[in-house]
């Protein structure tokens, strides 16, 4: 399978040890880890593609630029199968020019090819520019929250911080193209303040997530609001459909009740099985 994505880009699935190996190598760049810092093993990227699961990479001529993989789960409470993305990283010189969802494409496509319809991940919700590609490009909708993931951060961009994830899920049997959620919002809510929209809920959070974390205790009580409004929200069966920005340094996010969200059936109660996020950070 090989998917183009524009005259000089191609992705396909990873095939030689050298190409596992230097995808390690992107994506401890780009999540900006140490030389001590765990990461992913090319062996077990090795197993993963050997065994099902999506070794994913997009390449320049012969540069990988962006890889993601991912493998297959089950959701511990409905039973359902799923293929579960982990992480998807992009080169910096490279983000904003369309590698991101060319790279998520080529992983649907490969995932269809196994015969699996939805595929399931995991990423900040105080990131607007993931919440915007994950949501609004892509098509996906964030179903669950789950509070300190994978346990305080002690690495990467936030160390310190709760690891609080969004869990999004992708019907990759619909249309490719995500439902327009254009509504410009009456009133926008402050960061981490819940607005009601008629049926809709609105979740305000920073533009730039990369500003506020200069000030660490700003950050931290920011990202403690939004959590709180979104464990409140998806727990009381709403939807977040769309993450939009402003002109000033504000976004939002919209939320439906799931019964009326588009693409999706309602939740059941609790969050799923899973562990694991444009970049996609885990």
């Amino acid at each position: 399978m090989d998917t183009a994505a524009g005259p000089s880009l191609t992705v396909r699935p990873l095939e030689q040890p050298a190409e596992m190996k230097a995808s390690v190598e992107l994506y401890r760049a780009v999540l900006e880890l140490g030389p001590t810092a765990p990461a992913v093993s090319p062996r077990l990227l090795w197993a993963l593609r050997r065994n099902g699961g999506s070794v994913i990479g997009a390449f320049d001529g012969e540069r990988l630029v962006g890889f993601a993989y991912g493998f297959v789960g089950k959701d511990a409470t409905s039973g359902e199968v799923y293929h579960y993305s982990q992480a998807a990283v992009v080169h910096p010189q490279w983000q904003g020019r369309g590698v991101g969802r060319a790279l998520k494409f080529g992983q649907r496509a490969y995932v269809l090819g196994t015969g699996i319809t939805t595929m399931r991940w995991s990423y900040d919700p105080v990131r607007a520019g993931n919440g915007h590609f994950n949501l609004d490009v892509l098509g996906a909708r964030a179903r669950w929250f789950v509070p300190n993931l994978y346990g305080v951060e002690d690495m990467g961009r936030d160390p310190g911080h709760p690891s609080d994830r969004l869990i999004v899920e992708w019907d990759l049997a619909g249309p490719p193209s995500p439902p327009a959620v254009d509504q410009v919002p009456t009133r926008l809510p402050g960061w981490g303040e819940l607005v009601r929209e008629g049926t809709d809920m609105l979740i305000g959070i920073p533009r730039s997530w990369s500003d506020v974390a200069r000030e660490p205790d700003r950050a931290k009580q920011v990202r403690t609001a939004v959590s709180t409004a979104f464990e409140r929200t998806l727990g009381q069966g709403y939807v977040a459909v769309s993450c939009r920005a402003d002109d000033t340094d504000s976004a939002w996010y919209r939320l439906r009740p799931a019964s009326a969200s588009i693409g999706l059936t309602p939740a059941a109660p609790g969050s799923p099985s899973a562990t694991g996020d444009r970049t996609q950070r885990p």
